[in-house]
């Protein structure tokens, strides 16, 4: 019988082969994994919203410009003013503070095309999306503004329960 024996003349090539694709896949991992992660952190970043109180919005004004958010505060009814401009256009203006009590920094609202809401009056409580400007006017989303009414939640006499109804736990 014949002495048969195998040699390899290639067995470097076949290594150098096997690195290579070993590098390609790992490359292409890292490629895959920044993708997903940059991805993300997009998303993450360009849905979210801040909520603010006022004298927050205006210690941090330089920042928040321009930025999508929600600030909430109490209606001064003095402010309100609601213009018809013409058949199509409206604009509703008033200011809100963060303490009814002892007003500081007055937060301008504007609300375009929006309808005069029955909620709104003194010492109502907003609260409103949109985005502020460097001078302080806050320009409302389209219906971004939300109102509770400040009468709604007032506690109840006891003693006024329809039908004698206890009121006590």
């Amino acid at each position: 019988m014949a002495d048969v024996s195998w040699t390899n003349e290639n067995e470097g090539a076949l290594l150098e082969r096997k690195s290579s694709n070993r590098l390609k896949f790992v490359i292409g991992g890292i490629i895959m994994i920044a993708a997903i992660a940059f991805l993300m952190i997009n998303a993450m970043s360009g849905n979210t919203q801040l909520y603010k109180t006022v004298d927050e919005f205006y210690a941090e004004q330089p920042r928040l410009v321009g930025r999508d958010l929600r600030v909430s505060g109490w209606v001064l009814g003095d402010s309100i003013q609601y213009t018809q401009i013409d058949a199509t256009t409206s604009r509703l203006e008033f200011d809100i503070v963060d303490n009814y009590e002892n007003p500081g920094q007055r937060l301008h609202v504007v609300a375009m095309n929006e309808p005069m809401p029955d909620l709104l009056q003194d010492k109502a409580q907003a609260l409103i999306e949109g985005q502020g400007n460097a001078e302080g006017v806050f320009m409302v989303n389209t219906g971004g503004l939300m109102l509770k009414c400040p009468t709604r939640y007032e506690e109840m006499d006891p003693s006024g329960h329809p039908d004698g109804v206890s009121v006590d736990g």
